[in-house]
């Protein structure tokens, strides 16, 4: 089962344009805290260890070193759970938890992350990944009320495209075309979106 097609690449994309932001940010917010030159510099050092260690993880992801990746994903959450950095690491636990099969863990490191991420895009990307593992679990209707509370927009087509699954499971075709529709409508052009297209046409809607 893999629920992370669509999801697994906007956070690459959003890693991309922001991990050098992440890495400023963890620096200035444990500046405030302590103020002195001495804990400036103590602080981006921090901050570039877990960026070092994030981008290990990555690759041991990569890798499918599942034994590695959730050493060192633990360590991250351990040491670096005010960051952004733990949170990200919470996620790629979720997601091998996931893929695993294992949806009891990965619904517990994809709520923390919902509660605890530093930046409310990490907290979206928890919901949607939460909805995923609700469908998986067979409770579509907990996957509608978690996609109620997403708020960014960046994120319109990938929730619209998982509140399409979900109607689809609870049999509601004409909401699931309305949804896969929206989502459609949302990609960025040249994007590939023969998935979205080839679930409505599976529903009748939609050109081939």
């Amino acid at each position: 089962m893999n629920t992370y097609e669509t999801d697994e690449q906007a956070i690459k994309r959003w890693w991309q344009e922001n991990g050098k932001m992440v890495v400023t940010g963890v620096v200035l917010v444990l500046a405030a805290v302590v103020g002195t030159r001495w804990w400036l510099d103590r602080a981006e050092t921090q901050a570039q260890t877990a960026s070092a260690e994030y981008q290990q993880l990555l690759t041991e992801l990569a890798q499918d070193n599942r034994e590695a990746v959730i050493k060192r994903g633990t360590y991250l959450i351990e040491n670096y759970d005010g960051t952004p950095y733990g949170a990200l690491a919470a996620l790629v636990l979720a997601k091998v938890r996931t893929e695993a099969g294992e949806l009891a863990a990965a619904r517990s490191r994809l709520e923390w992350v919902r509660e605890n991420a530093p930046l409310p895009e990490l907290q979206d990307l928890a919901r949607l990944r939460l909805a995923r593992v609700h469908l998986a679990e067979g409770n579509p209707q907990l996957a509608l009320n978690i996609l109620a509370t997403v708020t960014n927009e960046a994120f319109t087509v990938l929730t619209e495209e998982i509140r399409g699954d979900v109607h689809v499971a609870m049999g509601n075709e004409a909401a699931a075309r309305t949804a896969y529709e929206k989502a459609l409508a949302h990609r960025e052009p040249g994007s590939d979106d023969r998935l979205l297209r080839m679930k409505l046409n599976e529903l009748g809607g939609g050109d081939a």
